[in-house]
This record gives C-alpha cells, structure tokens and sequence, in this order.
C-alpha cells in the first residue's frame, strides 16, 4: 500500500532514515481504484521497542532445539584439537548469538533468520547419512568442515534491519572471513597438527566447488568433495521447496527462478484436487524405493550369511570412542 504525506513532509522526513522502523498513524482511503494511506504522523522506534522476527521471515525451528541439536553435532566429534577448536568457536558468547540469528543467505537458500543455523545443521545430517558409504574418510573432519563451512556469513552479511552485505562480506566474501576466523584460532591451540589444519582449511575454501561460484580451488579430497555435494544439495532442495511453497507461479509450475535458470514442477493434480507428491505412499517414485520384504531362507550363502548378490545394507557406521569430553556436556 502507497503512504503519503501532505503536510509537514520535510519535517517528517527528518525524523528517521532509511532502514529505520516507524509507528505511523493515518487514514486509509481510495485513490484511482487504489488503497492509499495518508499519513498524520511518523515516528522512529527505537530497537529496543521492536521484535525483529515480527518484520522479518524466520525458521520455522524452535532455536533452543536447534541450539541443543548443535550441541549434539559437536558431541560426535572425537578428536581433541578439533573439538577444542569448536569448542573456542561456537562457545564464544557473542558469536553464538550471532550464529544462531544469521540468515544463511541474502536470498538463495535459508534466507531467513536462523537459517545459517538450520542450514548447518542439516548439512551435518547429510554428512552423517552418507559417511559411512565412504569408510576411508576421516568423521572427525567432514563433520568439523560441516559445521564450521559457512560461519564466515555471520560477518557477511547484516540481519538487523533486513537481509543484506556488509562491507567486509561485499570486499572479502565468508570463505575469506571463515579461514581467518579458524586459522586463528588454530594458532592459540598448542600443538594443533599442521597436516589436519591444511586439510581442514582446504574444507572451507573448496565447499563451493568452483572458482566461478567463489571457491580458489575445487575440492581435491574424497572429504572435500562429499561437504561440497551435500553442502550444494541441501541449499538447492531448500531453494526447490520455496519454489514449490510459494505462491507464485500456476498449480502446476513454479515461477521462474533467474538464479537457478528453471521452473520447478510442483506435481500432478489427482482426483479431489490433491497434488500427488513423490513421497505420497501411492506414487510410482515411493513403491520403487520402498525395501522388498527378504523372504526366509533366499539371498543367504552357504553359511547362512547373506549373500554378496542379494544384500543392499550399506556398510555399518564404524564405531566411535566412548565416553564424551567434559568441555563438551554443559556446551549449550
């Protein structure tokens, strides 16, 4: 809706500035089939006055589950320096806060508050999932990579008026900001291996996967390469159930999307006006993925044992160190 004001303009306008929250008073009326609101009075409101995620899309997530489950994550990490180097980072009062507030985009993917943290988390479980595929690659570092690969937005980007660059993000970008944050504080923890911090810093500049999409190199470890293709599917699937969710577009298309250069297809309308999804437990797409009930007795070698031909079960998590780090218990 157009706001206007008639009288008293130049002195209105110098009671707040661009970005700047306001109460407003006025009167609604039709001009040239129209809503307009003429305005009586215009007034700044402090920040303490508001609730930024009234103004502002959020996670749908409730943020001390969120906060718990990052907790979580960090308890699945083994190894001493990697575990005090998260430790140094999301323990840091004033980061956490930030971390936890932070969009993961301005407008890509999790672009809203809390999104970074969202973003993150659901990376990790995607790492979880598909780690044991791949049992010569080191849990530890795939998981620190996870969870530390973006928390260079937190200075990227600014999030308390809207979603926007900061100069820092805009001159150096958070693969920048990232790496000096960790190198950092890789450097105050005595006896950190240098092999493990190369490896690990190769993590955070090679996540995007290419130079053209603001990595220096591309990913050359098996570890490198895992983080980058789940990093690259949960944004774009996230990106795929906006488009899907949105109101824009028909009933059967989403609207164009000029990032990603395509429609997404939202689905069939069925009988009674219900969209059939993928995942619906009539699709073709479901009854094809759903496990086969194993007869007894078939797909068994000769000494019982599930034959190499016959088994699908993916190869078993290797089992971790027992016990927790007592940094870890009280971490959030």
């Amino acid at each position: 809706m157009e706001a206007k004001v008639w009288e008293g303009a130049e002195k209105a306008s110098k009671e707040f500035s661009n970005g700047d929250f306001v109460k407003t008073a006025g009167q609604v009326n039709e001009y040239n089939g129209k809503l307009q609101l003429t305005l009586q009075s215009v007034k700044r409101v402090e920040g303490a006055e508001i609730n930024i995620r009234d103004f502002l899309p959020s996670s749908k997530r409730s943020l001390d589950e969120m906060l718990s489950e990052l907790g979580d994550c960090i308890r699945k990490v083994k190894d001493p320096h990697l575990v005090k180097l998260l430790l140094m980072i999301f323990q840091d009062p004033v980061f956490k806060e930030k971390f936890s507030e932070a969009p993961a985009a301005k407008g890509m993917h999790h672009a809203y508050l809390g999104g970074l943290l969202e973003h993150t988390l659901s990376l990790f479980q995607l790492c979880e999932c598909v780690a044991p595929r791949f049992p010569e690659v080191d849990l530890d570092l795939l998981f620190t990579g996870a969870l530390l690969h973006d928390i260079g937005k937190v200075d990227e980007l600014e999030y308390s008026r809207g979603f926007s660059y900061t100069d820092r993000g805009r001159l150096m970008g958070h693969i920048v900001l990232e790496l000096e944050q960790v190198s950092e504080a890789i450097r105050s923890i005595p006896g950190f291996p240098d092999e493990k911090a190369i490896l690990l810093k190769h993590l955070l500049i090679s996540h995007h996967g290419k130079e053209e999409f603001g990595s220096p190199v591309k990913p050359m470890t098996l570890t490198a390469l895992i983080l980058h293709m789940m990093d690259d599917l949960d944004a774009k699937s996230q990106t795929f159930r906006g488009m899907i969710e949105g109101s824009q577009g028909d009933e059967r298309w989403s609207a164009y999307h000029n990032r990603l250069q395509q429609f997404v297809f939202k689905g069939f309308p069925s009988e009674g006006g219900r969209r059939r999804r993928e995942d619906d437990a009539d699709s073709p797409v479901s009854r094809l993925s759903a496990p086969r009930t194993r007869q007894a007795g078939a797909g068994t070698g000769r000494n019982g044992s599930p034959s190499d031909s016959q088994s699908s079960d993916l190869p078993a998590p290797r089992a971790r160190q027992a016990g927790k780090d007592e940094d870890q218990k009280t971490l959030f």
